[in-house]
Order: structure tokens, then C-alpha cells, then sequence
């Protein structure tokens, strides 16, 4: 049966704990109450394939498609149900292309790197709480109503789950700055589930995002931009935190500058001996024993080259001293300190 009481809830994000609980994240976060709530934001699966798959919109473009009906909304929990509510459907609505998601693990990697999706997430939402952003959270209130979970696509699945299927009832999370009025999106799926369904949400065939990721060479959408070189093989520069918070050799929350390389491909790729530059004398060559699984990404300190926030380029080479990728960057996109620039997003 569907969950029975999804919804979503209007707060303000007060803290983020990337591994607060086995396979969660944690949001603090506050409404219209005195008291804090929790909102549980899986960062694996439970099944044999922990993978997520993960999405985040975010551009000068994108607006959610009722975007003025939720910020009319009192701080709170809102029920919605159906086409016709602020209820998201990834299948059915096309405001994700399911192609361009990028599956995601939890573990740490080699080196002590954070986590694939933890690096991804931790300074968004890091970024929210700074900015004291609006935050609307998808998914199902806890039984004591003292938060929420099943913040990710709740349809296409088998087994043990089968039983949450539905429609218009994925979780995710929308999160409208006040600085400046933009949006952003982050939404997740699991690699096991199906990403077609039924007019009930259950799987239609036995393709899952898993497959359709590997076949489509790892989804992404990171292709890079107009005029800008194509990439020469499949680990391409994905992002990149240009600007972290206060001085760039003394950040005062989270990480210094780094930058996020995605493997496309399937097949492990040995990154030692790579390096990465910034077009005029800094350079970041990659130590012994470093490695990018395939279809994965890898978050890699860059002490060794700065990234001017005037705006530069960043040039990933091989071993031999060939370009593999090489992306430029704006003075506007490196203005906003903690925030990701990511590269060929649409």
C-alpha cells in the first residue's frame, strides 16, 4: 500500500549530521514550534547493492514548478496527495531526467576521503544552514510526528519494500535561498529500484537504476560546456568547492578547496601520477595508492594549486601529461563561499 501519510514539511535546517545513525544522515531542523525536529536522509541502501542514485538541481533556471504556492506555505507539516498537490512523482512529473542520475556509495575512500555521497550532500546542506535557507523536506512523518524519513523515490520497488509503493509520493528536498532567491533540489533514489512503474507505482519490467546508470556509462549529465574541451576519457571534473568558507588555507567550516572527480565508466581507474592544475602555475599531482572506482566519484584536497575566486580554470591531466578534461569557472560562480560549482549541469 502507499505510505499513508506523506507530506511535506515547511522549516529552517538548524544542523546536519552526515553520519549521525547507520545509513542516515540527520537534519535538525525547526518550524512553527518551540521544539526541534529530525528529518532521516538515507545515505545507503539496506540491500545487497547500497548504492544511491543521487540528482541535484541546481542552475540560474531552475524554479520548481509550484514554487509560489510553497513559499505561501505557514511553516509546518502539509499533507498532499495526488497530480493536482505539491506532491512530487519522479516518473511521472519530468522535472528530473532519470537518465542523468549518478549512483553513489556510502564508504569512505581510500586515503580517508569522505564518503561519495557525503561529499556531495555535507556541503549543501552545510551551505542551507549558513544561509538560513527555507528548507521543504518530502516524505513521511515519524509515528511521534517529531520528524521525517523516507526522504527518496518510494515507487519501483521489489521485494520487502513493496509494500510502500505509489504514486505522486517521493521524497526529496527543495531548499529556496534567501540571499538571493535561487533554488536548489536534491533527490534520491535506491540502484535497486525499478525507475519504471505502474499507475499503483509498482516496477514495470526489472530494470533498475543500476542498469540503466551502467548501460548510459554512469548517467551524469557532466558533460562540459559550449566551447569548452570534451572530455578524453571517463573520469571527468565534476565540481568543485572554489570558494569554502573564510580564508582558503584556513577554512572555518568543513573543507578547504577542493575538487570532485566522477568516473564514468564502468572499470576502475588508477589515479596516481595524475594531476590536476589551474592553468597557470599550481598544480595537484595524485599520490601512490590512489584510485576511482567505476562510477563513482572522488573528492581530492587541492592544497598544492589555488582556485582563484576572480574566476580560472581547472585541467585534470593523465600520468603522461595529456588533458583529460578541463573546465573554466566564472567570478560570479566562485562569489558564493561554501558552494559547489558544478560543471556541465544543465
Amino acid at each position: 500500500m502507499p505510505l499513508q501519510a506523506y507530506g511535506l514539511w515547511k522549516a529552517t535546517p538548524l544542523k546536519w549530521k552526515g553520519r549521525a545513525s547507520p545509513g542516515h544522515g540527520h537534519i535538525t531542523f525547526a518550524d512553527n514550534h518551540s521544539h526541534t525536529l529530525d528529518a532521516a536522509v538515507n545515505i545507503q541502501s539496506k540491500s545487497a547493492d547500497s548504492r544511491l542514485v543521487y540528482w541535484l538541481l541546481r542552475s540560474a533556471t531552475f524554479v520548481p514548478a509550484n514554487a509560489d504556492r510553497l513559499l505561501s506555505l505557514p511553516l509546518g507539516f502539509h499533507p498532499q496527495s495526488g497530480p493536482s498537490s505539491l506532491a512530487l512523482d519522479f516518473v511521472r512529473q519530468g522535472f528530473l531526467s532519470l537518465e542523468s542520475g549518478i549512483l553513489l556509495s556510502h564508504s569512505k575512500s581510500p586515503g580517508g576521503q569522505p564518503g561519495d555521497i557525503l561529499s556531495y550532500l555535507d556541503p549543501i546542506m552545510q551551505n542551507a544552514i549558513a544561509k538560513k535557507a527555507a528548507i521543504f523536506i518530502f516524505g513521511e512523518p515519524y509515528e511521534g510526528k517529531d520528524g521525517i524519513h523516507d526522504v527518496h523515490m518510494n515507487q519501483g520497488n521489489g521485494g520487502g519494500w513493496a509494500n510502500d509503493n505509489g504514486t505522486y509520493q517521493d521524497g526529496g528536498i527543495l531548499l529556496h535561498f534567501p540571499d538571493d532567491g535561487h533554488w536548489e533540489g536534491v533527490f534520491l533514489a535506491f540502484a535497486i529500484q525499478v525507475y519504471k512503474t505502474d499507475d499503483r507505482g509498482y516496477p514495470v519490467g526489472d530494470d533498475t537504476f543500476a542498469e540503466l546508470l551502467t548501460k548510459g556509462g554512469g548517467g551524469g549529465g557532466t558533460g562540459p560546456k559550449p566551447g569548452e574541451p570534451e572530455e578524453k576519457g571517463q573520469v571527468v571534473i565534476e565540481a568543485a568547492l572554489v570558494n569554502p568558507y573564510g580564508p582558503d588555507d584556513k577554512p572555518t567550516r568543513g573543507e578547504g578547496e577542493t575538487v570532485y572527480l566522477l568516473n564514468k565508466g564502468t572499470e576502475e581507474v588508477v589515479l596516481e601520477g595524475w594531476r590536476l592544475e589551474n592553468g597557470q602555475s599550481g598544480k595537484e599531482v595524485l599520490g601512490k595508492g590512489i584510485v576511482i572506482a567505476g562510477l563513482s566519484k572522488k573528492a581530492t584536497k587541492v592544497p598544492g594549486m589555488a582556485l582563484s575566486n576572480k574566476g580560472g580554470s581547472i585541467i585534470l591531466k593523465d600520468g603522461s601529461g595529456k588533458v583529460v578534461h578541463q573546465v573554466k569557472y566564472t567570478k560570479e560562480q566562485a562569489g558564493r563561499e561554501g558552494v559547489l560549482v558544478y560543471f556541465g549541469q544543465k
